[in-house]
């Protein structure tokens, strides 16, 4: 019973850790996607400044397609994840697994910086508006798919180099299941970000 649970803690220990890094991998790709705008030059800055705006007054003039917007949404989301969970079954996959979570920090970081650099101290408000909640649901999947990937990744490199025996249908399973509720919640996430963060986004526009 003391060896059970002293494995359990072990493990705990090492999920905790290895949440702790993909965490900071994407806060560090926030960091790189916030300063990124700075070193633009003022033709691409102000380009991408326009493209804001134009998103934006595109809300508040309803002229949204919904059904593109949520094709687009659905498409990249489940795609992402879905390249994730491919690459978890590889041992290769880790190191992109990785790039891909910085990659995604980098864009929500980039993104964010721009609305607040367009619209100034109100623009705080906007990023507020543009990020929740579908945002923070899709980052949250995105870090535990990214766990569940690396934490597979890990083991089956660990069988391969120590030449041992794993019970790989039971994690497949476990690692499905997992997808599927991903999924399930991507989808959650792509409608909130169609048909219903137009209308949080225009609580701030009500300001500008």
């Amino acid at each position: 019973m003391n060896k059970l649970f002293s494995k359990l803690k072990s493990l705990s220990v090492k999920g905790k850790k290895l949440y702790l890094f993909l965490l900071i991998i994407f806060i560090i790709g926030v960091i790189f996607g916030s300063v990124f705008l700075t070193i633009l030059d003022e033709n691409d800055k102000a380009s991408v400044l326009n493209q804001v705006a134009s998103f934006f007054n595109q809300i508040k003039a309803n002229e949204i397609n919904y059904l593109e917007t949520l094709r687009n949404s659905m498409t990249a989301n489940l795609l992402y994840i879905t390249f994730v969970f491919i690459l978890g079954i590889s041992i290769i996959g880790i190191p992109i697994v990785i790039i891909m979570l910085f990659l995604k920090g980098f864009m929500i970081g980039f993104s964010l910086v721009t609305i607040i650099a367009q619209y100034k101290f109100i623009g705080v408000l906007g990023a507020i508006t543009y990020i929740f909640p579908h945002i923070i649901i899709s980052t949250l999947v995105i870090l535990i798919i990214s766990y569940y990937a690396l934490n597979l990744s890990f083991n089956i490199f660990k069988a391969v180099i120590k030449k041992k025996t794993i019970n790989f249908n039971e994690i497949i399973n476990r690692y499905s299941f997992t997808m599927l509720f991903g999924v399930i919640l991507m989808i959650i996430s792509s409608l909130i970000e169609t048909f219903i963060s137009p209308y949080i986004i225009k609580f701030f526009l009500i300001f500008i």
